[in-house]
């Protein structure tokens, strides 16, 4: 009976631990909500924090950015984001940030966001020794506009960010705003994320050019760009498909890690590919366990 018995545990223990493996426990974890990182009404963020984190010597954590065209939407949609990542191990935040209306274009730019997300960043540093997590590293993922401004920071101000980034994951981000992708909307977006005044006669005929490379984080891609994960959508109305064609190019002209996932079936949401989405999940894991190292 204890020989049998024996052979029935082993045999328990073996089952269990290969469906750990088919469908991975999931971590438990405490939300802490609104925290201000700067005085203006906008700037508050929320932090979700797994309890194994709390055992490990160093932690690595990814700041979600919403979208909502730069003028509209809550860090509360990027809260399953938060959630699916933190009950893998992670620990996860989301933010709110300034965003564009005509009555406060005079006093906007796409600078205000970009130094709202070092404020942030820098207030997750705050909260890690408060609560001794040790965030050692970060990375920035975004969804569409939210995704735009995550690839700019991280091209940009990653050499000033109060912690170290180790690589960015983003989501039909607009990465390329030219006139010949955009049309029209190309001097609208760009007069209200540059501050300047771009007439569709300056977008077409090349005089704006530089004012349109400023905001397009195409720009920015050179072989020191920080590890870069891409999603998009093969039929999204909103961010354009040569979004996708543009960033892989020149990607493709340097040594940069970069991984690029296309959702041939998929609009804007990228719900008609789920195959493609569990690839693109399984490598944004694989992203975290190799440059947070846990």
């Amino acid at each position: 009976m204890t020989k049998l018995l024996s052979i029935v545990m082993a045999l328990i223990a073996y089952i269990s631990g290969f469906f750990s493996v088919l469908f991975p426990m999931t971590e438990t974890y405490n939300m802490f909500s609104d925290i201000r990182y700067g005085n203006e009404p906008r700037e508050v963020l929320d932090i979700y924090v797994p309890d194994i984190a709390y055992d490990r010597p160093e932690n690595g954590c990814i700041l979600f950015i919403h979208g909502g065209s730069w003028s509209n939407g809550d860090k509360r949609e990027m809260a399953s984001r938060c959630i699916e990542m933190t009950e893998k191990g992670y620990i996860t935040a989301t933010m709110n940030y300034t965003l564009y209306s005509e009555d406060s274009a005079s006093d906007f730019t796409v600078d205000v966001m970009l130094d709202e997300i070092g404020m942030a960043l820098d207030e997750i540093a705050e909260f890690s020794a408060e609560k001794n997590l040790n965030i050692t590293k970060a990375a920035t993922s975004g969804f569409s506009s939210g995704g735009h401004i995550s690839l700019l920071y991280s091209y940009t101000r990653a050499d000033e960010a109060p912690i170290k980034l180790a690589f960015t994951a983003n989501m039909v981000a607009p990465a390329d705003l030219s006139y010949d992708i955009w049309g029209e909307l190309c001097p609208v977006i760009v007069s209200g994320l540059s501050g300047k005044k771009i007439t569709s006669y300056m977008a077409k005929t090349g005089k704006a050019d530089k004012t349109i490379a400023s905001v397009s984080p195409v720009s920015y891609v050179s072989s020191e760009c920080i590890p870069s994960l891409f999603a998009y959508g093969g039929k999204d109305p909103v961010v354009s498909v040569k979004n996708y064609h543009s960033m892989k190019s020149a990607f493709e002209k340097t040594t940069a890690r970069h991984d690029f996932f296309l959702y041939p079936n998929s609009i804007h949401t990228l719900l008609n590919d789920p195959d493609v989405h569990k690839e693109y999940q399984a490598k944004l894991l694989e992203y975290c366990k190799t440059y947070f190292e846990h």
